[in-house]
């Protein structure tokens, strides 16, 4: 008897649930958009995103732009009816707004045939035929981190990395293209990111290009400048445009690779004490102006070299202290990065 109780109750309980399904269907319902979009008078950039808003600010819809210029078909979805208090959505009736990078588009309604007119939330599976358009875009962008110019070997492959902030007022995306300086040695090439990156407003992203270099061939060692450009996508006429040098060694290379300092280090001169010239030996992580000064025991500075602009890489010059006095001196050596001082002695 209890197993036959039982076995009612379960069965109104699954026909109370089947009642409710009939009753309030779970499947998505949408009202599709589709047409032509432009920014500031250009064909919208594959990566734009168009959205679409319902009358509480709820995003309904989301759409990557594949081709250039065209959106859609873009699905405004309905509010979810099994979830009574929550706003997923639209509901039939309401005004439908689309907006492309975040900014409220101005619509341009199509009408035909075959389509649905207007930006009305209507009923399930209606096709609307909007063409988009922004004007008040403002396409701006900071290169907040540059390559460094680097050391290395024949045959390696070097990847460089660039920090684009968006600066404007919508999202923006990112192209960049590289030159490879086949002049100066035939052989090397440079490859671009094959996909543009995107930025929202305030946001950073980053684009690479790569650089191979020969296994052969170029003779010895040689200097090579790669030119790029960053460009928005929306505008490219936006830019900004750079170069970044490699230095190819085949003269430094131990167990069959080049080294590039991870560090500004400045080492203790050779040989110490000395007279009258010493070497001063010194490892930059990237390029940076260089200065060393000559302090004496009681503070004063007596000598300063500039040695200008230097690459990244291990240094060493010779330094003539042919009129200095004998005695114990300081030399500082200050970068971009910073300074460091070491003590050396002079004896005549």
């Amino acid at each position: 008897m209890k197993f036959l109780k039982n076995l009612c109750i379960t069965s109104l309980i699954l026909a109370l649930l089947t009642m409710s399904a009939f009753a309030n269907p779970q499947a998505p319902e949408w009202v599709n958009f589709f047409g032509d979009v432009t920014i500031n008078g250009n064909p919208a950039p594959v990566g734009t995103v168009v959205e679409a808003y319902d009358p509480d600010g709820v995003m309904c819809g989301s759409y990557t732009v594949g081709t250039i210029g065209i959106y859609g078909l873009l699905a405004a979805n309905r509010d979810d009816i099994t979830t009574p208090g929550i706003d997923e959505g639209a509901v039939p009736g309401d005004s439908i707004t689309l907006k492309v990078n975040g900014i409220t588009a101005t619509p341009t309604v199509i009408d035909t045939l075959f389509v649905n007119s207007g930006l009305t939330w209507t009923s399930n599976g209606e096709q609307n035929n909007v063409n988009l358009a922004i004007t008040g875009q403002t396409i701006a962008f900071t290169a907040v981190t540059l390559p460094a110019d680097t050391l290395a070997a024949p045959g390696w492959n070097i990847k460089f990395a660039v920090g684009i902030r968006n600066d404007g007022n919508g999202t923006d995306y990112y192209s960049v293209v590289s030159q490879d300086d086949t002049a100066a040695s035939p052989g090397w090439t440079t490859v671009d990111q094959d996909s543009v990156s995107h930025a929202d407003v305030g946001a950073t992203t980053t684009l690479f290009f790569e650089v191979s270099l020969p296994l052969f061939g170029g003779g010895g060692d040689t200097t090579f400048v790669v030119h790029y450009t960053v460009m928005s996508a929306i505008d490219n006429s936006v830019n900004h445009e750079d170069s970044v040098t490699i230095y190819k060694s085949v003269t430094d290379i131990g167990d069959g690779y080049a080294t590039v300092p991870d560090r500004f280090n400045l080492f203790q001169n050779y040989p110490n004490p000395f007279n009258p010239t010493t070497n001063i030996s010194f490892s930059l992580e990237q390029r940076s102006s260089v200065r060393i000064e000559i302090i004496n025991i009681s503070g004063q500075l007596i000598d300063v070299r500039n040695l200008g602009n230097l690459p990244a890489g291990n240094h060493d010059i010779e330094y003539d202290a042919s009129s200095l006095s004998s005695g114990v001196y300081f030399y500082r050596m200050t970068t971009d990065n910073g300074s460091i001082s070491k003590k050396m002695v002079l004896l005549k």
